[in-house]
C-alpha cells in the first residue's frame, strides 16, 4: 500500500503529524501523478483532531488548534471524503464529503468555528495559482479571517487598505475570496485593523512578499485569547 506523508505544524513550532494518503490497494511501477493538500485547523475552540481518508486514520499524532501544514504534500488522487474526529474519541466532528482530488491540483481544507464555541465546519477550496504561474512578476496574497469572536476587519498592506470589512470565515460563503490578489513585490507590514477604524488587532512587520510565490495571511484565535488561543495574524507560503 503506497504511503504518502504529511507533515502539520503550528506556523511557529515544529510538530508533526503524519497521514498516509493511501486509498488504494496494490502498488502500480508508474503511480499517476498525486494530488495535494494543505491543512489549516483555524477553529480555536474546536478539539485536536484525528484526521481520516474514508474510513482509514490517516494521522499518527492529534491535530490541535491553531496547526498548519508547512506546505502543500503529495496525497494519492482519487474521490473519498476526508474526515475529523476527536482525537483518540471515535466522535465525528466535521467532514468534507466525498469529492474528486485530481493530479496536480491543489486543495486547502479549511477548519473553523461556526461561532464561538460553536461547532467546527471544514470547508475545502480548491486553489487556482493559474495567473501566479503565468505572471511571475508580481507576489499574491490572499487573507482568511478566523477568530470567531471578532467583528469585521480592513486589511492592510503598508498604509494601503486592501480589504475591508472582511467577516469571520466569510470565505466560506463567498469564493472570490479564497481567490489569489496581486501585489508588489517588497518587505511589507502587514496590518489588521477593525473595520472603519485605525485599532490596529494583530500586525506582521519586515514581511518580504516574493514574485512568483503566493501567501496566504489569516487572523487566528481569540480576542482575549492567550497562548494556542491568542489572536495573532500569521503568514502561510504556498510553496516552501
Amino acid at each position: 500500500m503506497k504511503i504518502n506523508i504529511l507533515r502539520a505544524c503550528l506556523a511557529i513550532a515544529a510538530v508533526t503529524v503524519v497521514l498516509s494518503g493511501c486509498l488504494k490497494s496494490g502498488d502500480t511501477p508508474n503511480p499517476p501523478p498525486p494530488t495535494y493538500l494543505s491543512i489549516m485547523h483555524q477553529a480555536p475552540t474546536g478539539p485536536a483532531l484525528d484526521i481520516f481518508f474514508d474510513d482509514k486514520k490517516a494521522s499518527s499524532t492529534p491535530f490541535a488548534p491553531g496547526y498548519v501544514t508547512v506546505a502543500y504534500n503529495p496525497v494519492d488522487k482519487g474521490s473519498f471524503s476526508i474526515k475529523f474526529k476527536k482525537a483518540n474519541v471515535d466522535s465525528l466532528v466535521a467532514d468534507v464529503g466525498p469529492a474528486q482530488y485530481d493530479s496536480l491540483n491543489y486543495y486547502t481544507i479549511f477548519l473553523y468555528n461556526l461561532v464561538t464555541d460553536g461547532p467546527v465546519r471544514a470547508l475545502r477550496i480548491k486553489d487556482d495559482f493559474t495567473e501566479v504561474f503565468t505572471n511571475l512578476t508580481k507576489p499574491y496574497y490572499r487573507f482568511f479571517h478566523a477568530s470567531p469572536n471578532t467583528g469585521p476587519v480592513d486589511l492592510y498592506i503598508d498604509t494601503v487598505k486592501v480589504q475591508s470589512g472582511r467577516g469571520h470565515a466569510d470565505n466560506a460563503f463567498n469564493v472570490t475570496l479564497n481567490k489569489f490578489l496581486a501585489t508588489e513585490i517588497d518587505v511589507h507590514n502587514i496590518q489588521v485593523r477593525l473595520a472603519g477604524t485605525s485599532t490596529i488587532i494583530a500586525s506582521l512587520n519586515n514581511v518580504l512578499l516574493q514574485a512568483g510565490h503566493a501567501y496566504t495571511f489569516y487572523l487566528k484565535g481569540l480576542d482575549g485569547g492567550t497562548g494556542d488561543a491568542e489572536r495573532t495574524l500569521e503568514v502561510l507560503p504556498a510553496f516552501q
